[in-house]
């Protein structure tokens, strides 16, 4: 009688199942939003075809009163909206307005989904080639790079765009998008702790494969 092995559960389960499930759920929104933004109104995918676009000067407060002051006035074709901070809102967007809005939505969809398809190509060299391989390290370290600088310059480019579509709804604005976008941008704390966690942990793996490769050669 032959001995029935049992089976071996994937080891790198259940991060594969969950990183594929979300990326095939991303490109099916996204598949049926484009899908539906041509036979249907209202509807937009990362702001193509969004016919109401706002802007928030979230580095201003309005006073105690309210009311707006002239260096609030908006822009022809925009409005303004009197809250804790000074909100621009526009029905009828320029192309350059309508550009810069998908900007805003467009950099980090981009860095989710980068980091999901580095994710799921260091999980792919995993079982194939397995956790303790060079190449599995090598990517591994791509994918924390990814976050660690990716993050950073997907906030710094988020807040550039924010403030030239700022810029565009204001009348007589003398908003800068560059130096107000460097100035301005929020720190992705935890995605730079995770893009250095994931970089020690590829070279903790190094380690191992060449501590390994050295114990091999010795027996």
């Amino acid at each position: 009688m032959g001995v029935v092995m049992p089976k071996v559960r994937n080891p790198l389960e259940p991060i594969s199942t969950a990183v594929t499930g979300v990326l095939t759920l991303l490109a099916a929104l996204m598949g049926m939003g484009l899908l539906a933004s041509l036979f249907a109104d209202n509807v937009h995918v990362l702001g193509i075809g969004e016919k109401f676009i706002c802007a928030t000067d979230a580095n201003t407060r309005i006073g105690d009163d309210g009311q707006p002051s002239p260096d609030f006035a908006p822009a022809p074709g925009a409005t303004f909206t009197t809250d804790a901070h000074p909100e621009y809102c526009t029905e009828a967007p320029r192309t350059v307005q309508s550009l810069l809005n998908t900007a805003t939505q467009l950099a980090p969809f981009i860095f989710v989904v980068g980091a999901l398809l580095l994710a799921l190509w260091v999980i792919r060299s995993a079982a194939r080639d397995g956790l303790y391989a060079t190449q599995t390290a090598e990517r591994l370290r791509r994918l924390g790079w990814w976050i660690l600088a990716g993050s950073v310059l997907t906030s710094i480019a988020t807040s550039m765009a924010e403030k030239a579509l700022l810029a565009t709804l204001r009348l007589n604005s003398d908003i800068s998008a560059v130096p107000a976008g460097l100035l301005s941008w929020d720190v992705p704390f935890l995605a730079i702790l995770t893009g250095l966690g994931v970089l020690s942990f590829a070279r903790i793996m190094r380690v191992g494969i060449t501590m390994r490769e050295d114990l091999d050669g010795t027996v």
